[in-house]
């Protein structure tokens, strides 16, 4: 929460074109069919990568070796079987802070590492090109009722456990009034404030490698609800990363402005970005006409910043290598005229990565039923893109009021539902992006602010998440979304609860449910028939794919992500930026 109006100006651009690929656009083939399962009778990986089974009958044909996974087949170096198997574990992700109000700027800023693998992690880092060294500023936290403590986790990350990585830092000033420190008696990777400008400007990112797979989280600020302008993000692996986008931001700018993060990976990386607005000029940065191509160039773990009143959403960008693109707010209301606001912060997923199909299911609703009965629904506001001319859409059960028809490439629509919703286009060649947004505390005078979340591609699902709550956050919560296969509903296991129950049907072709699931309320642990749920790391897997979102939330606060994503190619559509 915060309500201070943010003053933003800002952009950058080159001239110069060096190290871009003018060569002809080639199309992916159709994931659909690339992704089709094997015959039964053939041999596939086990679902944790570790071994190579019968399709049939799921028996264990050849186990690997604890440094290797499976990956077609064959059992290869653990990192590789998972950039193969195209989900969102990995062993090099790329973290930044967003660009929060200057009010927190300060905070201390964390990335989750949960070791999904069954040997250890040893962990390096870096900010920028240089090594940082993190070795002293890894912890476990140990919760016991409302209470938290932190043990450093000396070595690398044990298998099943989640590490919390204290990567900074800054110093409070006389302006920073919502500034959060790190936990007493942690120790901190750097010190000092990485995303200080406010406008369009060019800085460094962390990057975090693993020998061996993890799936990775990032919080800003750590501990957040006191801050009242929490952000989480799933990080995406460098493996998944493209080079052909459209910009999401967050939200239009009222309090805060919109902002876009590009991170590069490797030197001599070069941005072509068709703006939909005028691009301002920002701090060493050149500004670009509406409609032109502008050119940037970046190093090796420099990020990009492009933030300005006028939102960049909807714009194609293309990169000479592949690049992470992350879209925010600084702080948006949400709707525009109801308080309070909150910092908005999620990674984006390529084109290449977008859907024809999504199942809509928000945060569970925060209003309270009236004596006793359920809670009354929400409207939920929802954010939907488009990449190609004449994508046509088609809701289930019924359209959403406002709700587009049709879209255009970089068309941009907001709207509200009151009910969960299918969306689909009419094939994999008019892929689109969807994103949930929770309104502002005053919208019902409930918990919770603004916050902005992907949603998941239903050719996206996983089928087993570890992820975390976080223990600041009073509610937590969570959205969980099954989708039927050949063998139809498969039981979605969570490890404080046992099998998920309350399913409700979504849309009417039978093809998916929903379930919401509380874990902890009023700051205590939801208790279950075999224990009990509460903050801290969690499991949940199935047989079947699912989508898993976590949600926090306290007064004027709130957090949100899912807990992970395939980035399996789902479209072969492209947008050339030249």
């Amino acid at each position: 929460m915060a309500q201070a109006i943010l003053a933003v100006t800002g952009i950058a651009c080159t001239s110069e074109k060096r190290g871009f690929d003018e060569s002809p656009t080639v199309f992916e083939t159709d994931a659909g069919e690339a992704a089709a399962p094997p015959a039964c009778g053939g041999r596939r990986c086990s679902r944790d990568l570790h071994a190579i089974v019968d399709d049939c009958t799921q028996a264990v044909l050849e186990r690997c070796p604890a440094d290797q996974g499976c990956a077609a087949a064959a059992c290869v170096p653990a990192c590789e079987s998972a950039e193969v198997s195209q989900g969102s574990i990995g062993c090099s992700f790329y973290a930044v802070p967003p660009d929060s109000a200057p009010s927190s700027e300060s905070s201390c800023y964390a990335v989750f590492l949960a070791n999904t693998w069954s040997t250890p992690a040893a962990i390096k880092a870096e900010l920028g090109s240089e090594p940082l060294d993190v070795s002293k500023s890894v912890y476990r936290a140990i919760v016991q009722g409302t209470s938290v403590s932190y043990e450093r986790i000396e070595g690398a990350l044990p298998p099943g456990e989640l590490g919390i990585v204290f990567l900074a830092q800054g110093t409070p000033g006389p302006d920073t009034v919502h500034h959060l420190d790190c936990p007493p008696g942690v120790e901190v990777a750097w010190r000092g404030t990485l995303v200080g400008e406010h406008r369009t400007s060019i800085y460094e990112a962390f990057h975090l490698e693993t020998d061996v797979p993890v799936s990775a989280y990032s919080v800003f600020p750590y501990g957040g609800a006191k801050s009242y302008v929490p952000a989480a993000t799933l990080l995406l692996p460098t493996s998944s990363w493209h080079t052909n986008y459209v910009l999401v931001d967050g939200w239009k700018a009222n309090a805060g402005s919109p902002f876009i993060q590009i991170v590069a990976r490797e030197d001599d990386t070069e941005i072509r970005l068709r703006p939909q607005v005028d691009v301002r000029d920002g701090k060493g940065v050149s500004g670009a006409v509406r409609g032109s191509v502008a050119r940037w160039m970046l190093k090796r773990g420099e990020v990009l910043e492009l933030a300005q009143p006028e939102s960049l959403a909807g714009s194609p960008i293309e990169s000479s290598r592949p690049v992470a693109i992350f879209g925010g707010n600084q702080c948006a209301f949400v709707p525009d005229d109801v308080l309070a606001c909150d910092s908005l912060h999620q990674q984006i997923p390529p084109i290449a990565q977008w859907a024809s199909r999504y199942s809509a299911v928000p945060y569970e609703s925060r209003r309270q039923g009236l004596e006793g009965s359920a809670p009354a629904p929400e409207s939920v506001f929802w954010r939907i893109a488009g990449a190609s001319d004449g994508t046509v859409l088609t809701y289930d059960p019924a359209p959403p009021p406002g709700s587009p028809a049709t879209l255009e490439s970089g068309q941009v629509v907001t709207f509200r539902s009151e009910h969960p919703f299918v969306v689909k286009s009419q094939d994999t060649s008019h892929p689109f992006y969807l994103a949930v947004h929770m309104s502002g505390s005053q919208t019902y005078r409930t918990l919770g602010d603004p916050d902005f979340v992907n949603i998941v591609p239903d050719e996206q699902l996983l089928d087993r998440y570890v992820f975390f709550l976080d223990h600041t956050y009073s509610t937590s919560n969570l959205t969980v979304v099954r989708r039927k296969d050949g063998g139809g509903f498969h039981d979605v296991t969570l490890d404080c609860l046992g099998p998920i129950t309350g399913w409700q049907p979504l849309g009417s072709d039978g093809a998916a449910e929903y379930a919401w699931v509380d874990m902890t309320r009023n700051r205590a642990p939801v208790k279950t028939a075999i224990g009990a749920c509460g903050y801290g790391r969690h499991e949940a897997s199935s047989d079947g794919p699912f989508a898993l979102y976590v949600w926090g939330l306290d007064t004027d606060a709130s957090y949100g992500f899912p807990a992970g994503a395939g980035s399996r190619p789902t479209s072969p559509f492209t947008i050339p930026v030249r």
